[in-house]
């Protein structure tokens, strides 16, 4: 598809920081690609490169949650927050991001979410930060202007599929 070793968009992906390949060769070379609807028929747990186009943010869910320092969600409970995972209450929480998109390719749409690393990447900042401005600006709406700046743009994105 590419003749070339450059990438024709940014990537998303979650790679530990043990490995041994590069971001390219994970996304280029090494890790199988498929499509939407391949991602849809796939009867097995694997993980794709998919390229598609975001074309929407939904906005009726939060897009961000509080989380405890392992960064799974927390709940409010007596004046602290208390952890599932670590099944303990908390007292340090953060805010992560929890962004649903609608991304289309030339074979049907789905919905994606993007979680804070890879959100942070795309938009080189934190979800506190971005709150903070958000809060700052006063601004009407649910979600922040910035990220109007996804809508339209192409990515490669790294997902694994479930059967779910």
């Amino acid at each position: 598809m590419f003749e070339n070793n450059e990438s024709p968009s940014q990537g998303l992906t979650q790679l530990s920081q043990t490995s041994k390949n590069t971001i390219e060769e994970d996304f280029l070379t090494l890790t199988p690609r498929t499509n939407i609807q391949g991602l849809k028929d796939c009867k097995e747990v694997t993980t794709f490169i998919l390229f598609g186009t975001i074309k929407h943010i939904l906005v009726d869910d939060d897009w961000w949650y509080t989380a405890c320092v392992c960064n799974k969600a927390v709940y409010p409970d007596s004046k602290m927050f208390f952890c599932e995972k670590c099944n303990k209450h908390v007292i340090k929480v953060f805010p992560r991001y929890r962004i649903k998109i609608r991304v289309i390719d030339s074979s049907d749409s789905t919905t994606f979410v993007l979680f804070d690393r890879d959100a942070t990447t795309l938009f080189k900042k934190t979800c506190a930060d971005m709150l903070d401005a958000h809060d700052k600006m006063n601004s009407s709406g649910n979600v922040p202007k910035q990220f109007d700046e996804l809508v339209d743009r192409s990515l490669l994105f790294k997902v694994e599929s479930r059967n779910d």
